[in-house]
């Protein structure tokens, strides 16, 4: 009990702590998210026919909205209650996933439909991805007044373990799906709505500090901007996440199914089946590699460790140019896979260990719109580079772009040289 006689506010209901509650509300998103990475490139790619210019478009709906309203997410998530803004995002999710399974199950599934779905999914992560990252930082502090210490870069490697442990399971599950993918949208639904539920037992209180009216509001979103611009590391990582939106995300999103389909061949249930086992690859070994950097002691120099990852990944990616047995592909994607999971974990680390807390939000929301920004780009740009080069030929121009990109960022910024304290 608190001295002011109500319950104590650093645990969550029943006692668990607020940590654990924190990272099991990561993996129930992240399951719902991983189905979605199969089930909608499937449902565009294989049961649509789109073109690969219509892939692209498609994929570029999901992420273009993030990079619109993430500035306003920063802003909620500097301004809400986490708990019940997280419940209430959660929930719109699944309604929206909900009316997408009704659709597929009656027949009545076309390519506008599938983009309206998109864009509203897309908007709706827009304002969950920062109130959620944001939430991290006070739960770790409510713990430590607990008596129970966490290092942020401990707590930022464990959350990646769980995001990319949940999407594995999801995708692996998404696999299933074959020639009935409505029923699967609709446990992505009862996924989302048991997060709802769970955000509820978030303990952090409403933020206080900040103007609620409209002039306040964009005097907060110059003052982040200026401060992520200003700051040599901070801008350092908004160029990072911009080349890997373009370079990675887009290339991600686009090719895997496109390569599946080109270069593979068979049936639609073959298909889907390879896409899961290739994103399940991907995600398996960015697990493996954010749970080994969760035990080991924190890396001293994380922007090192990031960017050596990106020129991994770089090779992996130009690799998918040359003609080579699907198993051989997969291990490709294995070895990209590690190489993201790193790259994950130190992007957290630095992102969320050098920002100032009072521009915490915003920095993160910042940081995912370079992120988020670049992804419709890339995946459009992918998507043309394909229609008129070929799938595989088409993994060159990102490659090279990526491994140029991650040299350049090591010799013109700090962030090769950034320590942890």
């Amino acid at each position: 009990m608190d001295p002011a006689g109500g319950h104590d506010q650093n645990r969550a209901s029943g006692g668990v702590p607020e940590l654990a509650v924190y990272y099991t509300l990561v993996g129930l998103y992240f399951f719902a998210f991983g189905m979605q990475f199969v089930l909608f490139p499937s449902l565009v790619a294989f049961y649509l026919g789109a073109t690969p210019e219509g892939l692209g478009i498609a994929q570029s709906a999901l992420s273009a909205p993030m990079f619109c309203l993430l500035l306003f997410g920063g802003l909620l998530a500097e301004r809400a209650k986490a708990g019940r803004t997280l419940a209430q995002l959660h929930l719109i999710f699944a309604f929206a996933s909900i009316a997408l399974s009704a659709i597929v199950a009656q027949g009545a599934l076309n390519y506008p439909i599938l983009i309206g779905y998109a864009i509203l999914v897309g908007g709706c992560a827009a304002f969950m991805m920062p109130v959620r990252d944001a939430a991290l930082n006070g739960v770790i502090a409510r713990e430590a007044e607990r008596g129970r210490h966490t290092p942020i870069a401990t707590a930022a490697a464990t959350t990646t373990a769980v995001q990319i442990g949940a999407q594995i399971a999801g995708i692996l599950v998404a696999r299933f799906a074959g020639a009935s993918p409505a029923p699967f949208i609709a446990l992505q639904a009862v996924i989302l709505i048991a997060g709802a539920a769970l955000s509820l037992a978030l303990r952090a209180p409403k933020p206080t500090g900040h103007e609620r009216s409209l002039t306040g509001a964009l005097n907060d979103v110059r003052e982040g901007l200026s401060y992520a611009f200003r700051n040599p590391i901070m801008s350092s990582m908004l160029i990072s996440a911009a080349y890997v939106g373009i370079f990675v995300v887009g290339s991600f999103q686009v090719l895997f199914p496109l390569i599946v389909r080109d270069a593979y061949g068979g049936d639609a249930q073959t298909q889907q089946a390879r896409l899961g086992l290739l994103f399940a690859c991907f995600w398996g070994a960015s697990f493996v590699s954010a749970v080994l950097l969760s035990r080991l002691k924190p890396l001293k120099r994380p922007g090192q460790a990031m960017l050596i990852s990106h020129i991994i990944s770089a090779l992996s990616l130009a690799s998918f140019g040359f003609d080579k047995p699907f198993y051989v592909f997969a291990l490709v994607v294995a070895l990209w896979g590690f190489a993201a999971g790193i790259a994950i974990s130190t992007s957290r680390t630095i992102t969320q260990g050098a920002a100032d807390p009072r521009y915490l939000g915003r920095v993160l929301a910042v940081y995912s719109m370079g992120f988020m920004g670049g992804a419709p780009i890339g995946s459009i740009a992918v998507g043309f580079a394909a229609a008129e080069f070929g799938s595989r030929a088409a993994a060159l121009i990102p490659g090279a772009g990526l491994a140029l990109a991650a040299i350049a960022l090591a010799i013109m910024t700090p962030l090769w040289r950034f320590k942890i304290a």
